[in-house]
């Protein structure tokens, strides 16, 4: 019986030239995992091209090949099939999504909660801890043997989405994959030290203001701040530089939700993190995001205090519907 991961496989192979694009403001699950299929394709001989709309963060350039990744598209390329990883809908891939409208094959792997459905051939599990483990068998079953470097994106991947193994999503699988990951010549301790231990100092400036604006609800079972473009300039910060904040306020003690709040110019991206029976993702699915019960974001409309405003608000009928179950 084949799976999905076979079917996807033998389509791709069969593939002159295959597009791949990352979601928005992309972490190191969807990098690593576009990264690594298109290396997989690669060896084979066929040409593979990974889009970004907002390119590649500083703390992920040094994955193998992100070099090459494009912000964007050449108005002559032509391509057959276009992957969208960890897009729940196609317009997740930002400007670039309007590059698939003429590609005729479209493939869709994702583990996010509210992904559409959409695409001729799907990947989906929710359960899994990172996009990677769908990934993982597409790569093994396109190139039995991934290099070192093939491995490497893939373990950060892993590593980066289920917080160096430490998130409830982990399983047996997860730890298998990582195993056979680490037994193609990927080390963890090299990928965790450039992406935990190889910040600039304007890093901890930032979080150092976040943090010095740090609110908690009465209760104190809801935790957040800010980052603002006054706060970057003071810095000398980029935004993709307040990755990691948010996970810092959820682990104060007795902090439920935790919420970072991130003024950009096209509106205010929220990302949230949320334990025990209170669900990351229900909360951004109010204002049209997604995620997963554990982690999830959303961009709001309105001003930073308006947006904080009515997050608070949704969250807090969260905490009251969680309490019920």
């Amino acid at each position: 019986m084949t799976t999905p991961a076979d079917r996807i496989a033998d389509a791709l192979g069969r593939c002159r030239h295959v597009l791949l694009l990352n979601h928005v403001s992309p972490d190191g699950d969807c990098l690593g995992s576009t990264l690594a299929l298109a290396r997989a394709l690669s060896t084979r001989g066929q040409r593979a091209t990974v889009g970004s709309a907002d390119g590649v963060p500083e703390v992920y350039r040094f994955l193998p090949g992100a070099d090459g990744i494009r912000r964007e598209l050449p108005d002559d390329a032509a391509y057959d099939a276009v992957v969208f990883m960890e897009c729940s809908t196609p317009d997740r891939a930002g400007a670039l999504a309007a590059r698939a409208a003429a590609v005729p094959l479209w493939v869709n792997i994702d583990h996010h909660l509210n992904n559409g459905g959409f695409g001729h051939l799907i990947a989906y599990d929710a359960t899994a801890a990172a996009v990677a483990e769908l990934v993982h068998p597409i790569v093994r079953r396109l190139a039995p043997g991934p290099d070192r470097q093939t491995a490497t994106c893939l373990l950060c991947a892993l590593l980066t989405d289920t917080g160096s193994f430490r998130y409830p999503a982990v399983t047996q699988r997860t730890l298998t994959i990582a195993a056979d990951l680490v037994g193609q010549g990927a080390h963890p301790s090299e990928v965790y030290a450039r992406v935990y231990e190889n910040r600039p100092a304007t890093t901890l400036r930032l979080l150092g203001q976040a943090l010095g604006r740090l609110r908690l609800s009465p209760d104190g079972r809801v935790a957040w701040t800010v980052v603002t473009q006054a706060m970057l300039g003071e810095t000398g910060a980029a935004m993709e530089e307040s990755e990691g904040i948010v996970g810092a306020l959820r682990a104060i003690a007795g902090v439920d939700v935790a919420m970072l709040f991130k003024e950009d110019p096209d509106g205010i991206r929220v990302s949230l993190r949320a334990r025990g029976a209170v669900s990351a993702n229900a909360i951004a699915e109010a204002f049209g995001g997604g995620g997963h019960a554990a982690a999830a974001g959303f961009t709001g409309r309105g001003t930073l205090d308006e947006v904080v405003r009515q997050t608070l608000e949704v969250v807090e009928r969260e905490l009251r519907t969680a309490a019920a179950s």
